[in-house]
């Protein structure tokens, strides 16, 4: 006997690309070690009450990271991103700020409405002596 579609249990999802209004996609670099950056940044984005949707390292020099938030937390999101040590690029930074001034004029209406952020990294790890900027003694003999 088969089933009529009426009584299946299949259940339309809702294409959740239609419910964000900004989905940003940017680009930093960081001198640093991909996995403490992803590391980081996972902690970061859930200190400021964001949800990481998925994070990966696509080779060994790039970390790349989605994320959501309330609009309301976007100056804090910039916040962190910087504090992580990461150099956004320009298109990154004005995209940033016409979120949070958008956000800001429109506080009371839009605050709670879902941003969207799919952030890739370029690392480019420093050896151990760039980092302290001195040899050691067997190295200097």
């Amino acid at each position: 006997m088969k089933i009529p579609p009426s009584w299946s249990d299949h259940v339309d999802v809702v294409n959740i690309e239609e419910l964000v209004d900004w989905d940003l996609r940017l680009t930093a670099t960081c001198p640093e070690d991909p996995q403490r950056v992803m590391r980081f940044l996972t902690g970061a984005v859930l200190s400021c009450g964001g949800w990481v949707l998925s994070r990966s390292m696509a080779g060994s020099d790039t970390v790349e990271i989605s994320f959501e938030f309330a609009r309301a937390v976007s100056l804090e999101i910039y916040s962190v991103l910087i504090a992580a040590g990461l150099e956004l690029s320009r298109d990154a930074h004005m995209s940033l700020t016409e979120l949070y001034q958008c956000t800001r004029n429109l506080m009371p209406a839009k605050a709670f409405d879902v941003a969207r952020v799919r952030l890739l990294v370029l690392t480019a790890p420093l050896d151990q002596k760039d980092r302290t900027g001195t040899h050691s003694s067997a190295e200097l003999a």
